[in-house]
This record gives C-alpha cells, sequence and structure tokens, in this order.
C-alpha cells in the first residue's frame, strides 16, 4: 500500500511540476494571452510536459487494477 501511494504521489508531482514548467517557458519566451492564442506548437510543448505525468498515472492505475 505505501508503495502504491508514493507511486500516486510521483504521478502527481510529475503533472504538477510540467504545468510548471510549460507557464515558465510561456513566461520565458513572453507570451502574452491577451494579444494571442497558444499556437500548435506551445500546446505540442505542454504535452511534452504534462504528458508524462499522465502516463505514469495510467501506468499506477493499471497496477492497482490488477
Amino acid at each position: 500500500m505505501q508503495s502504491s501511494r508514493k507511486s500516486l504521489f510521483l504521478a502527481l508531482a510529475m503533472i504538477i511540476a510540467g504545468v510548471i514548467a510549460f507557464f515558465l517557458f510561456l513566461y520565458v519566451t513572453g507570451h502574452d494571452p491577451d494579444e494571442r492564442p497558444l499556437t500548435l506548437m506551445e500546446w505540442v510543448i505542454a504535452g511534452i510536459l504534462i504528458g508524462p505525468g499522465f502516463g505514469y498515472l495510467m501506468k499506477w492505475r493499471r497496477l492497482r487494477d490488477s
């Protein structure tokens, strides 16, 4: 049970870190949401940063259910 809980916290931490990294990327590149919406490249970068956390969460759920 303890290992499962640690894996869940790791997955959630990866998701949160990905979101923070994406907003930091937007800040560093000077993106202003009032001027223009996100481009396809920015959405792809968001997926690359946030996606691994969701993948790990799916892996955790599969292991927990079996």
